[in-house]
């Protein structure tokens, strides 16, 4: 007859009361369902870190919400789900890596898939190898897909961010021990050659720290990551004492490089079309075997996410630059200009805007409406008859009629108004104002 599994589940509010309590019903749990001392100490130190985790990181900035806890039993297994409505997948801000405790977990736990949770939140599903416990045979093909899937998700979600900074960190961190016993990656700098962000080893720190300051070697004969740069497809490289000594630089690094135990090194170009963008190196202890193209294939696609990722937020930092160059050009103009969307929304205005209708800063002037910033303005015709506001040129634009530049009064000041429609992508209307008082 088929075992059953059995199942429990709790939902708790996010307070440091409730990571007591779920250690406990936990631990009460996997005794009861044949669990060993030795894996219920390990099941419970992986739950005390998720559920601090989500209790102290989840609702930073936002009212404490409820933290659910779902346990359910399998053929010599146990699963440990934990998730939170709270904020999402985000890192501390004032510590380092992805900051959610995922290293301490991944070394106590068989498997572990981070993603978000239905209807918001982060969700952490932690399986456990626990000899004894009973439950039905799991679907192993099903699992595997469904375990690669989440995980090229996450990788999607934790490489859009700072790179190449945290967001790298939270990579490494993701895939060690997961996929590999090391990760590390390489972006490609402008000179064309791969610079060193970040690295992890497995249960140590300290090779971790060492792995993350690695020079890459790029001319050693026999290297995948010379392979990979050259013809930019995965390579495999078998760690030999040999080929360590090629790699590195120093007998102190041959010898770091050793000691890891490391057997296989993969390395995967990050490509954005003909681009590359960078390097995604794994290392893999004798333990693991030689990886079949399966799984080189796998790690391909994780590659690919990553670099996906990558070029998303390069372009995003470009147009970003690009956008404060472009500011501070028009902050030295002369001419007021200001830029409305099709609601008529200010969303830029520069500094003679703001010395135009007399305010401080023309972040003063964004926070105004457009009929606040024309009532300010007291415009004129120029034969000293009030103007409408939607006699104004952007008005114009925006229903769709014509609009030739206007002469109006403001004061003692003649301005001659005229606007722009940008029609690509969010509509924006932009505004030049200049003060042509003296050529009357």
């Amino acid at each position: 007859m088929t075992a059953v599994a059995a199942r429990e589940h709790w939902e708790l509010p996010a307070e440091p009361e409730s990571v007591t309590l779920s250690r406990g019903r936990v631990r009460t749990f996997a005794k009861e369902h044949g669990a060993s001392a030795e894996d219920i100490v390990d099941l419970t130190l992986a739950v005390t870190e998720a559920v601090t985790n989500a209790v102290i990181h989840a609702f930073i900035d936002r009212e404490p919400g409820v933290v659910r806890v779902t346990l359910t039993t399998a053929a010599d297994e146990l699963t440990v789900v934990v998730s939170d409505n709270g904020r999402g997948m985000q890192p501390r801000a004032d510590s380092p890596g992805l900051g959610l405790g995922l290293p301490t977990i991944g070394r106590l736990a068989a498997q572990v898939d981070l993603r978000e949770a239905p209807g918001g939140g982060t969700e952490l599903s932690m399986t456990f190898a626990t000899p004894g416990v009973h439950g039905p045979e799991r679907t192993e093909s099903g699992a595997d897909v469904r375990r690669e899937t989440d995980l090229l998700d996450a990788v999607t979600r934790v490489a859009s961010g700072a790179w190449p900074g945290e967001g790298v960190e939270r990579l490494v961190d993701l895939l060690v021990p997961t996929v590999a016993d090391a990760c590390a990656v390489d972006v490609i700098a402008a000179d064309g050659t791969p610079e060193r962000f970040a690295g992890r080893v497995d249960g140590s720190e300290a090779h971790s720290r060492w792995l993350t300051t690695l020079r890459p070697r790029v001319d050693a004969d026999r290297s995948a990551t010379r392979a990979a740069l050259e013809d930019g497809r995965p390579h495999v490289s078998e760690l030999t004492l040999d080929l360590i000594e090629r790699l590195t630089t120093s007998a102190e690094d041959a010898a770091t490089m050793a000691a890891t135990g490391i057997r296989w090194w993969v390395v995967i170009p990050l490509r954005e079309d003909e681009r590359l963008l960078g390097l995604l190196h794994f290392g893999l202890l004798p333990a693991r075997a030689r990886p079949s193209d399966a799984v080189v294939g796998f790690m391909s696609d994780l590659g690919e996410r990553a670099a996906a990722a990558l070029a998303r937020t390069q372009l995003i930092d470009e147009l970003r630059r690009t956008r404060h160059r472009f500011e501070r050009v028009l902050d030295v103009l002369g001419e007021a200009v200001i830029v409305r969307d099709a609601s008529s929304r200010l969303v830029y205005a520069n500094e003679a805007a703001a010395r135009l209708f007399d305010v401080d800063s023309p972040a003063e002037l964004n926070a105004m409406s457009g009929e606040d910033v024309f009532a300010r303005s007291s415009m004129t015709r120029p034969d000293g008859t009030p103007l409408e506001l939607d006699e104004l040129p952007y008005r114009r634009l925006l229903a769709g009629l014509d609009a030739p530049p206007l002469l109006a009064r403001m004061g003692e000041r003649w301005l001659l108004v005229k606007a722009s429609l940008l029609d690509e992508g969010e509509r924006l209307v932009v505004s030049v104002i200049d003060d042509v008082s003296g050529a009357r």
